[in-house]
């Protein structure tokens, strides 16, 4: 029972960040004022957006998996999330100062995790 209600949350939140990241005007988002500026609406698409399809693949991945995911692929998961959504706002506000800053930070901070994640896995001494 635990597992299907972790997996349905993880449908439902992965269902609004879809919905959030492509939705075309967000003014119809209940949540968000319609008188927002273009970077609020960046802003959501990349941060609200990304961190909610992230969550609910990581909820439903965890709930299906045997394995424990390590800390540091879930980051990568997320942060990877939020650089895709910043992608889809680039197509939809354009692409300002700040976003393309925050862009690149974001893409900066999933290769670094990677890369570190690769290293550490690769120190693992199995015997």
């Amino acid at each position: 029972m635990l597992k299907w209600l972790i997996i349905l949350a993880g449908l439902q939140l992965f269902g609004i960040g879809l919905f959030v990241m492509f939705a075309p005007d967000l003014s119809v988002v209940p949540f968000i004022p319609s008188d927002a500026p273009a970077d609020l609406y960046s802003e959501f698409r990349a941060m609200f957006a990304g961190s909610f399809i992230a969550f609910g693949y990581l909820l439903t991945r965890y709930a299906l998996s045997a394995s424990l995911i390590p800390i540091g692929m879930m980051m990568i998961y997320v942060m990877a999330s939020i650089a895709f959504g910043r992608i889809v706002s680039f197509l939809y506000e354009g692409i300002t100062s700040f976003s393309l800053f925050a862009f690149v930070g974001e893409v900066s901070l999933v290769v670094i995790l990677y890369l570190y994640y690769r290293k550490k896995k690769n120190e693992i001494s199995y015997f």
